[in-house]
């Protein structure tokens, strides 16, 4: 496809990067000059200087040959008119526009007919979701779901005394016999491998298991993690984020407390939330945590704006005795850290909405796209068309190159764990996982 994506920060230049290393034409136009000669040295796309909210600035970057226009600016205002010249005036057939404030996805929604494809992604609330689906996996840094939520795949650090040290994977299907329980990904040493059968787990790597939700209980327990009962949640930060993940956590019976320095956002959190206390002070304040017991809490969520606070946060609620903790970061160099620093999870909304959006910009026969943590490793659910190599020959037949993994498969009401003997029927949804440089491989395998 010809490709335009909008605002050349974080989440633009990542998708940009992407979809060119996917095989796509791509024109990235950013306004800082600053930032445009930044892009120029790091990534290897055409990049215009210009303000992409203008027509002319649109022409020069091709919309008028545009397949799929991406407004991933700061300002909600901004891609909003991206997106409204990119669908009224120039029919883009697709359209994904960057929107924090939930009001301006109403707008959104309005403004291209039935021709033009659009969606609008919203980090805070992918955030948000992605925080939900952590808590109930302790230990988790990392989980997402596939297969309408039937198979889980979430990322665990292997502790020295953790059974799964020292197993070779090929061993695992002896552990769990009956349903699938699989190793999808691993990084040691910082480096990244979509791991094969006479791979070793060992104690500090961190490990993705495709687990059938069933079973996950018995994996946390080999993992060394256990399920509590009631939940008490700290929160750091009266952001949209903290004020949302506070409202859906009331709403599932959790204890929740919630810090924020500032006395007007304080005032007006305490307003709108219902059983939440909120407290005026710094979750950076180690009295102030002590007060309100952090040493209690099964989890301690740190998403103000500034993300550097976050982590500084998390430690200190970890230190003080907090079971889990949770940091919004969005900055790489923190993300790929997230072992050696000792806090549980780290939320990366950039990351949230790049999988969003690549989830958009796939062939049809992809139905569902995740990346991985540090965006290193992807999860692909797909669709085997007839005609796809998956399908013409058992998968030891299929030619699969080293980096794409065939990780399960649903066949009617029963998920699989598929060895190299067995065949993908048409029609059968499969979940690939491959490296970041395997992944724009996957529509080649799926197309022929």
């Amino acid at each position: 496809m010809r490709v335009i994506v909008v605002g050349g920060g974080l989440v633009g230049s990542t998708l940009a990067a992407r979809l060119a290393s996917d095989g796509h034409d791509v024109v990235l136009v950013e306004q800082s000059r600053d930032l445009v000669a930044e892009l120029n040295e790091r990534i290897d796309v055409q990049v215009i200087c210009g303000n992409g909210a203008t027509v002319p600035v649109l022409e020069e970057a091709g919309i008028t040959a545009c397949d799929m226009l991406l407004a991933t600016t700061d300002s909600d205002e901004v891609n909003m008119v991206v997106a409204l010249v990119g669908s009224q005036i120039y029919r883009v057939p697709k359209v994904i526009a960057r929107l924090r404030h939930p009001g301006h996805e109403v707008g959104f929604r309005q403004i291209a007919g039935a021709d033009v494809e659009r969606v609008a992604i919203n980090p805070e609330l992918a955030a948000v979701e992605k925080i939900m689906s952590l808590m109930p996996v302790p230990g988790a840094v990392d989980v997402v779901s596939f297969f309408a939520d039937r198979l889980l795949i979430a990322g665990f650090v292997i502790r020295q005394a953790s059974e799964f040290n020292g197993l070779l994977l090929s061993h695992l299907r002896l552990l769990f016999p009956a349903t699938p329980v699989l190793v999808v990904a691993l990084r040691r040493d910082g480096e990244w491998r979509v791991p094969h059968g006479d791979d070793e787990i060992r104690a500090g790597d961190l490990v993705y298991f495709a687990i059938d939700p069933a079973e996950l209980d018995n994996v946390l327990a080999l993992l060394g993690h256990r399920r509590g009962g009631e939940r008490r949640v700290m929160i750091a930060g009266a952001t949209r984020v903290g004020i949302e993940l506070a409202r859906r956590l009331e709403s599932d019976g959790a204890s929740v407390t919630l810090v924020e320095p500032g006395r007007e956002r304080a005032e007006e959190a305490a307003g709108v939330l219902g059983d939440t206390m909120v407290i005026h002070g710094s979750a950076t304040d180690r009295s102030l945590l002590e007060e309100e017991g952090a040493d209690r809490v099964d989890g301690f969520v740190a998403c103000a704006d500034d993300h550097e606070a976050n982590v500084v946060a998390c430690l200190l609620a970890r230190k003080l005795g907090a079971a889990h903790t949770f940091a919004l970061v969005d900055n790489p160099a923190l993300v790929s850290l997230i072992a050696d620093l000792g806090i549980d999870a780290v939320i990366s909304p950039r990351l949230l909405s790049v999988g969003l959006a690549l989830h958009f910009a796939r062939t049809g026969h992809v139905t569902k796209v995740a990346a991985l943590l540090d965006d290193a490793v992807e999860a692909f659910e797909v669709e085997a068309p007839a005609t796809s190599r998956l399908t013409r020959a058992p998968l030891a037949g299929a030619g699969l190159p080293r980096g794409i993994l065939v990780a399960a498969v649903e066949r009617g009401e029963r998920i699989l764990v598929p060895g190299g003997a067995d065949r993908i029927e048409p029609g059968e949804k499969v979940l690939l996982v491959a490296t970041s440089e395997m992944a724009s491989r996957i529509d080649d395998i799926l197309e022929r």
